[in-house]
C-alpha cells in the first residue's frame, strides 16, 4: 500500500512538473512572437545599452542581477531564464526571496504583457516588498539637485537623487521622507588615487534608500550646497514601476565613472522604467553632467510640476550677514567665539528684533563650525545651548527667507561649448576651432553656476595659421579644475588648481613643439569689494616633450589672478604666472593673459583674449576674438 502511494505521488509530481515545463514553453514562445526581448521596456529593466559592435550590454555589473549566465549581453536568454525562474516555489525568509519578489518589476512587466494564468503560474506572496512599499507609500516623486560645491572635486558638478514624497508627509515635514541615492563607495581615498579611480571606473556604485534629512545634513549643511527640488508629475502607475525597479536593484553593483556612469545618469534609468517613453538615459552616450540631466527632465512636456529652492546653511548665513550692520556681525562672531558675554550691553541694550537676529547669526556660525569640525562638539555644545536659551526669550519671528536665485542651475548655459574665431600670433594670422565637452570656465556666463569654479574636460583646440596653411592640434586639455574661493572672517577656504593635457610652445624657427604637462597649485583668494576677486597660488608642474633638448623637467612658480564682473554680461580675468624648471636659466615659462567675455544670449558669447608668453628663451604675443556657442 505504501508503495502504491509513493507511485501515485511521483506520478502527480511528474505531471505537475510536465505541466509547468509546458506552460513555460508556451510563455517563452509567446514572448518570442511578441519580440519582448527587443522591447525598450525590457531593455530598461535590465539597463541594456547598445555597443559599438551592434549588440547590447547591461551596465549592471552584478551577476546576481541576472537569471541567465549570459544575461548581461543577451536579452533573449535572460528573458527565457526569467520566465523559468518565476515558477519557483521558494518560500521567502529573511535571507532569501522568491524570484517573483526579487525581480518584482520584471515579474509585473511580463505578467502585463503575457497575461499569466494564475492557475498555471501561481503568484507568490512578497511580504518583505509589501511592507517596504507600505512604509514608503509615496504619492509623488521629486528630483533633487544639490548644486555644485566649489571646494570639493567630487562635488563640483553637482549631484542628483530622487525623493519619495510620502502620503503621511506635508511640505513642512518633507525631511522625514526617504531618498533614492546612487553613489560610489570611495573609502578613504583622496587626491590622485581618488581622481584616477573615479575616471577609470575603479569604484563600485550602488543604490541606497536614505532618510532625506540625512541628505539635507550632508549637502545643505556640511557641504554648503544649495538644493533645488523638481517635483515630477508621475502617475500612480509610474510611481509603482519606479518603486518596484528600485526594490529589485537592491544591492546590485555597478562600476562607477565620474564622467558617464555616475549618480545622475543611473537615476535616469529609474525614470525610464517608470515612463518608458522618456528614454532619458540614451540621450547621454558619452558623458553626463548632472545639470544636463536636470535640463533633460525639465524639457519633457509636463514632467516637472513645480520647482522649490532650499538654501544651504552658508547661503542662509550670508543672507543674514547682508541684513546686519558690520558691528552687529562682529558682535555675533564674538558671542559665538566666547569673546563676548551674553550679558554684553551691546546686545542687552538693544530692541528684541536686533537681539534675536544677532543671536541667530551667532548660533548659525558656531553650529556651522561644529558641523565642519572646526570646533569640537564638546566645546561648542554648551555655548550653543546658552545662545539657544537666550534666543528663546524673544517672541520674534524667524528672519525672512533667503531670496531664490534669479537663475536656476538648469537655466544656465549648456555644458558643451563650440568656439570659432581667429586672430594673430606675432602678426601671423590664424583661424581657430575649439570644442569643449564640459563644463564651465571662469569667464563663461555665471548665471546658474558657482562663481569662481572652473571645470573643463576634453577641451580641444585646432588652428590653421596663414604661414603654412596646415591645420594642427594647438592644445588638448584633458582636465582643468580651478576653485577660487575668497577668504574672509567667516570662511577660511583654500583656492586651488590642477591641469593635465598637452600644449604647443613656439620657437624662433617657427617650430611648434608639443609639451605633455601636468601642473597644479594652491593658495588664497580675497574679495576686493563689489564683484572683484584677487588670488595668489604657489604652483608646481612637470612637462615631457620629445622635441626639446631637455625632454622632461620639473618646475615651481607662482600664479596670480584678478577676476572682475563689470555687470551680468561682461567679465574679465587677468593672470600672471611663471614656472622655473630645474634645467637652467633658459628653462622658464612665463605668461601674462587677459580675457574679456561678453554674454550675447544665454547660449552665445563673444570673447577677446590677449596673451604674452615667454618660454624656453623665446617670446610671442597672441590676440584672438572668438564666438562661443553653448549647447
Amino acid at each position: 500500500m505504501r508503495s502504491l502511494w509513493l507511485i501515485f505521488c511521483l506520478l502527480v509530481t511528474g505531471a505537475a512538473h510536465a505541466g509547468e515545463m509546458h506552460y513555460t514553453g508556451e510563455l517563452i514562445a509567446r514572448a518570442r512572437a511578441l519580440r519582448l526581448a527587443e522591447d525598450p521596456g525590457w531593455h530598461g529593466l535590465l539597463h541594456y545599452r547598445r555597443t559599438l559592435a551592434g549588440g547590447v550590454r547591461s551596465e549592471t555589473d552584478d551577476p546576481a542581477f541576472f537569471n541567465a549566465a549570459d544575461g548581461k549581453t543577451n536579452p533573449a536568454t535572460e528573458l527565457d531564464a526569467t520566465l523559468g525562474a518565476f515558477f519557483s516555489t521558494l518560500e521567502e525568509s529573511d535571507k532569501q526571496q522568491n524570484p517573483q519578489c526579487l525581480f518584482v518589476a520584471r515579474y509585473r512587466w511580463l505578467k502585463e504583457r503575457l497575461g499569466f494564468d494564475p492557475a498555471r503560474l501561481p503568484e507568490q506572496p512578497c511580504p518583505r516588498f509589501e511592507r517596504w512599499r507600505a512604509e514608503l507609500d509615496p504619492v509623488s516623486v521629486t528630483l533633487v539637485f544639490p548644486a555644485a560645491f566649489i571646494n570639493s572635486p567630487a562635488s563640483m558638478y553637482g549631484h542628483t537623487l530622487l525623493r519619495l514624497d510620502g502620503r503621511a508627509q506635508t511640505d513642512r515635514t518633507r525631511l522625514l521622507d526617504y531618498a533614492i541615492n546612487f553613489a560610489a563607495y570611495t573609502g578613504e581615498d583622496g587626491g590622485l588615487a581618488f581622481a584616477w579611480k573615479g575616471l577609470m571606473g575603479g569604484y563600485e556604485g550602488r543604490f541606497s534608500l536614505t532618510p532625506y534629512y540625512l541628505k539635507i545634513a550632508e549637502y545643505n549643511d556640511l557641504e554648503s550646497r544649495d538644493i533645488w527640488e523638481y517635483e515630477l508629475a508621475l502617475t500612480p502607475a509610474e510611481i509603482e514601476r519606479l518603486l518596484a525597479h528600485t526594490w529589485e536593484l537592491g544591492s546590485a553593483r555597478f562600476e562607477y565613472y565620474f564622467l558617464d556612469e555616475n549618480c545622475s545618469y543611473q537615476l535616469l534609468w529609474l525614470l525610464d522604467v517608470a515612463r518608458p517613453s522618456l528614454r532619458l538615459a540614451e540621450r547621454f552616450p558619452a558623458w553626463v553632467i548632472p545639470a544636463d540631466t536636470i535640463r533633460a527632465v525639465r524639457d519633457e512636456p509636463g514632467l516637472v510640476r513645480r520647482v522649490s529652492y532650499r538654501p544651504s546653511r552658508t547661503s542662509q548665513f550670508q543672507d543674514a550677514v547682508s541684513r546686519l550692520p558690520a558691528a552687529d556681525v562682529d558682535l555675533a562672531l564674538a558671542l559665538a567665539d566666547g569673546g563676548a558675554a551674553l550679558s554684553d550691553p551691546r546686545l542687552k541694550d538693544r530692541e528684541p528684533e536686533p537681539q534675536a537676529r544677532i543671536l541667530d547669526l551667532a548660533f548659525d556660525y558656531l553650529d556651522t563650525q561644529r558641523l565642519s569640525g572646526q570646533r569640537q562638539a564638546g566645546v561648542a555644545g554648551p555655548r550653543l545651548r546658552e545662545i539657544m536659551l537666550a534666543r528663546s526669550r524673544f517672541d520674534v519671528a524667524e528672519a525672512p527667507p533667503v531670496p531664490t536665485p534669479r537663475v536656476r542651475p538648469d537655466e544656465g548655459h549648456g555644458s558643451a561649448r563650440l568656439r570659432v574665431g581667429g586672430g594673430t600670433v606675432d602678426a601671423n594670422g590664424f583661424a581657430e576651432l575649439r570644442f569643449r565637452g564640459a563644463y564651465h570656465d571662469l569667464l563663461d556666463p555665471a548665471a546658474g553656476y558657482g562663481r569662481g569654479a572652473q571645470i573643463e574636460f576634453g577641451d580641444i583646440v585646432a588652428r590653421r595659421e596663414s604661414g603654412d596653411g596646415r591645420p594642427f592640434l594647438h592644445r588638448f586639455t584633458v582636465i582643468d579644475v580651478t576653485s577660487i574661493a575668497p577668504r574672509d572672517r567667516l570662511a577660511k577656504r583654500m583656492s586651488w588648481q590642477v591641469q593635465f593635457g598637452l600644449d604647443r610652445s613656439r620657437g624662433p624657427a617657427g617650430d611648434r613643439p608639443i609639451l605633455y604637462q601636468v601642473s597644479g597649485g594652491a593658495g588664497m583668494a580675497w574679495a576686493l569689494g563689489g564683484s572683484a576677486t584677487a588670488y595668489l597660488m604657489g604652483q608646481a608642474g612637470t612637462y615631457f616633450s620629445p622635441h626639446l633638448a631637455q625632454a622632461a623637467s620639473v618646475g615651481m612658480g607662482l600664479r596670480a589672478g584678478l577676476m572682475h564682473d563689470w555687470n551680468d554680461r561682461v567679465r574679465l580675468h587677468a593672470v600672471l604666472q611663471g614656472l622655473a624648471y630645474l634645467d637652467g636659466p633658459a628653462a622658464r615659462r612665463n605668461a601674462a593673459t587677459m580675457g574679456v567675455d561678453a554674454t550675447l544670449t544665454r547660449q552665445l558669447g563673444l570673447r577677446l583674449e590677449l596673451e604674452r608668453r615667454h618660454e624656453f628663451g623665446y617670446g610671442w604675443s597672441t590676440v584672438g576674438l572668438h564666438l562661443n556657442g553653448y549647447f
